[in-house]
């Protein structure tokens, strides 16, 4: 059975237009009864006092816990109609119209929901996990910072799977202010283009430079609304490209190979794929023995590493001579993995120039993919591809 006691609540319940009354608390529960100090209502729209009232509804809503019970606040709501054509609910500091919990809870909601899944918020705060989910959207929607606010001169493009079966979305960021300002469901042109129209002519002229992968979407796009910025290949993904032809060379020779050859090279793939430098001292002994076995690997090796070492050049007309020096190489080894590398970079050498000229990759992207894969794994995956989305904003959102 519950007792009722006049509440000493001002300083924790005050709410403009109203103020607490008496409660009723019980073992579990505490309900406040908010008195009404003024007979105006205020209009929503143009900000207005009214003291016309059309009628005045009793509600009941859920507020943060006090002393481990749950507390709900009593209190009644004008209906209103103002000049300015607006006829509805008033406006209160305390609650949104229509929700059954206060600001203040709402608020203890979505910071639960930035450290962990809905089921776990549910949990905690006895709230179905379907309310917490439409709290969350709400105030990450509330507080979203829109391309209207964004006026990027660098961006990264890059892609990242949100499901199974090649479904992507496209992340844009903004390269100096290490954020991302936009996420696109797809990795066509089309969801690119989007993103230059929403940020507008004007915003997407002042971009200058954009760094990307070999995605020929990406860069058609590119190409055509921003005709007159530079565009720049992630050297992760040109060396990336040499290290598949590799690790083609490895497998082709590892199928050859005889028994014993087999079991010197098996589970080597690692250490022929990794970086010489970074390699420990066992390592290096493996590697060593296993080149001196198989020249058509070392050369392939080789020509790996000294890509790599080119792509950490500093200096740009070094790093473009030795690139040209490293193209005439890959032709006189004949390896015809590595001559597919050559079309690929040829095609493409525009984006690898400008790489050596501005020295900035998609590295910031990946480590943006890891919290997008968190988020994912935190939520055991996402339906509500707009609730994902703007997880994405929020938790890639830095100044």
């Amino acid at each position: 059975m519950g007792y009722r006691t006049l509440l000493p609540l001002k300083s924790l319940y005050d709410f403009r237009g109203f103020k607490p009354n008496f409660s009723v608390v019980s073992k579990r529960e505490i309900h406040v009864d908010l008195e009404r100090t003024t007979t105006t209502g205020q209009c929503p729209v143009c900000k207005k006092k009214l003291r016309w009232v059309e009628q005045a509804y009793s509600r009941c809503i859920r507020d943060l816990d006090i002393s481990g019970r749950r507390c709900y606040l009593h209190f009644a709501q004008y209906k209103i109609q103002c000049p300015c054509s607006y006829r509805g609910i008033e406006q209160l500091d305390f609650v949104d119209k229509y929700s059954r919990y206060s600001n203040a809870f709402e608020e203890y909601i979505a910071q639960l929901c930035g450290k962990m899944c809905l089921t776990d918020v549910s949990e905690i705060t006895g709230v179905s996990w379907r309310a917490v989910k439409q709290i969350d959207k709400k105030y990450l929607a509330k507080n979203l910072v829109g391309l209207e606010h964004s006026a990027p001169t660098r961006i990264g493009v890059d892609e990242v799977a949100h499901q199974k079966g090649h479904k992507y979305l496209t992340v844009v960021r903004d390269i100096d202010k290490h954020r991302v300002v936009w996420v696109g469901e797809g990795r066509k042109k089309e969801v690119l283009d989007s993103f230059f129209k929403e940020l507008g002519l004007e915003k997407t002229s002042r971009i200058c430079v954009v760094v990307l992968d070999m995605w020929d979407p990406y860069i058609a796009s590119v190409k055509e609304h921003c005709p007159t910025a530079e565009i720049v290949f992630d050297k992760f993904h040109i060396s990336k490209k040499a290290n598949e032809a590799l690790d083609k060379i490895r497998k082709q020779e590892f199928a050859k190979a005889g028994k014993t050859k087999q079991i010197e090279m098996k589970h080597k793939r690692f250490v022929i794929l990794k970086r010489q430098k970074n390699l420990n001292t066992k390592q290096k002994e493996d590697m060593q023995s296993i080149m001196k076995r198989n020249k058509r690997l070392y050369k392939a090796y080789l020509l790996k590493e000294q890509l790599a070492d080119i792509l950490d050049e500093p200096e740009e007309k070094t790093a473009t001579n030795r690139l040209q020096k490293w193209m005439h190489n890959v032709k006189k080894a004949r390896l015809p993995e590595f001559k597919a590398v050559l079309k690929t970079m040829q095609h493409y050498l525009y984006g690898i120039l400008n790489y050596f000229k501005h020295k900035i990759t998609n590295a910031a992207s990946e480590a943006f993919n890891n919290k997008i894969g968190l988020l994912k794994r935190r939520a055991y995956g996402y339906r509500d591809l707009e609730y994902f989305k703007l997880k994405i904003i929020n938790s890639c959102w830095r100044s």
